[in-house]
């Protein structure tokens, strides 16, 4: 046998050391990872993931772990930013050794973090990603929807406008965005079934100047407005709109149904329409108990994107509690299995996308956003204050 080369040996020793230091204890933490936006155009509503994924963590915890081993997430600021959100969800991967990630906020730093973790073979909720491009436009293997599609974002609004009558123009404002456009395709052709006339009004991400669109929506003489975009640029429309003293019949935004939503628009939040993946009023399982406790610890009412992290955490620890700390059998438990989180029922199908949960409609009503239907509804919309 020739002689091995110091090189040769130095670079076994090398792996031999860092093999060394990755051997797990029985009872080491198990490492879960998250990107999330704690700042930038997101962070308004990701904190409320935040807080869900830390209140799932100190409560399994508090329970004794997940067989017998406690839970380490680790969570980092993406800043909402796709690419920081990838090189941290790599880092989480490599440096960390995570053997799952909890998704960030928002369908496009999903969607980066995607590629990180089909390459790295590690699987991945996808904790607030609506858009359902990202799972039809090409085969995933271990990144899962982990919340309803952004297909139905206009569904529960438009059902309610088919039952109450009266409004024969609908504005469809989007987010020139996958997930906003899926949305505002869907809701076109439902519209027109309905024997609507129906106009959409595209603007790019970002965007905070709503006028010349407002004016234009004026021109078509809309009775109902609907948005399709994230909670800024929801806000400066709905400002914006108020302002200009354009007061349409009915008026949905997709995310009315955040806390902060009343805290931004004070008596003016009375009468708008959202839709939600969850509810603190909804009879569902633990979530009384959920509610209690997060009220408890955060000394608010949880929005439905704690809802959701908290449910994506149960997913998670149902897939680890089944198949241990391996990769391909969490995966595999995932891509298999129903779970039922407080979100309702966790299910995909064989594209990895979400079928179990589904939107509710809400509305603003004397201060709380309250889950409605046709016959509850409060129509028309109050006058601006």
């Amino acid at each position: 046998m020739g002689e091995i080369s110091r090189r040769a040996l130095l670079g076994a020793t090398a792996f031999a050391t860092a093999a060394s230091l990755r051997v797990v204890r029985a009872n080491d933490p198990i490492q879960l990872g998250a990107s999330l936006s704690l700042t930038g155009r997101f962070s308004d509503s990701a904190k409320y993931a935040q807080e869900g994924y830390r209140l799932w963590e100190e409560q399994t915890n508090a329970a004794g772990g997940i067989n017998g081993r406690p839970v380490a997430l680790s969570i980092q600021d993406d800043a909402s930013s796709p690419d920081t959100g990838r090189v941290l969800v790599q880092r989480l991967i490599d440096r960390d050794g995570v053997i799952a990630i909890l998704g960030p906020y928002s369908s496009p730093i999903t969607d980066a973090a995607a590629v990180v973790v089909e390459r790295a073979e590690v699987p991945m909720l996808g904790t607030i990603a609506s858009d359902s491009s990202i799972w039809t436009r090409r085969k995933l293997r271990w990144s899962f929807q982990a919340f309803p599609s952004s297909d139905h974002d206009h569904q529960g609004f438009l059902d309610i406008i088919k039952t109450k009558g009266g409004v024969k123009k609908l504005a469809i404002v989007f987010e020139q965005s996958p997930f906003s456009i899926a949305s505002k395709d869907f809701a076109e052709k439902l519209g027109r079934d309905m024997g609507l006339t129906v106009e959409s009004f595209g603007y790019t991400p970002g965007s905070q100047d709503f006028r010349s669109i407002i004016e234009r929506i004026v021109s078509f003489e809309a009775e109902a407005v609907t948005m399709g975009g994230y909670y800024e640029p929801s806000i400066a429309l709905t400002r914006q709109m108020i302002e200009r003293g354009f007061n349409p019949l009915a008026y949905h935004f997709i995310l009315a149904a955040d806390g902060v939503t009343r805290d931004a628009l004070g008596a003016n939040v009375e009468g708008i329409f959202g839709r939600s993946a969850w509810e603190p009023s909804l009879e569902r399982a633990d979530s009384k108990t959920f509610v209690a406790a997060y009220q408890a610890k955060f000394n608010r009412l949880p929005a439905y994107h704690s809802a959701a992290a908290y449910s994506a955490g149960q997913v998670i620890a149902a897939a680890i509690k089944a198949k241990g700390v391996d990769r391909a059998g969490i995966r595999d438990f995932i891509a298999q299995n129903s779970v039922e989180t407080i979100l309702g029922t966790f299910r995909v199908n064989e594209t990895g996308q979400q079928t179990g949960y589904k939107y509710v409609a809400t509305q603003w009503q004397k201060g709380v956003s309250t889950v409605v239907n046709a016959a509850s509804a409060e129509w028309p919309k109050p006058k601006w204050a």
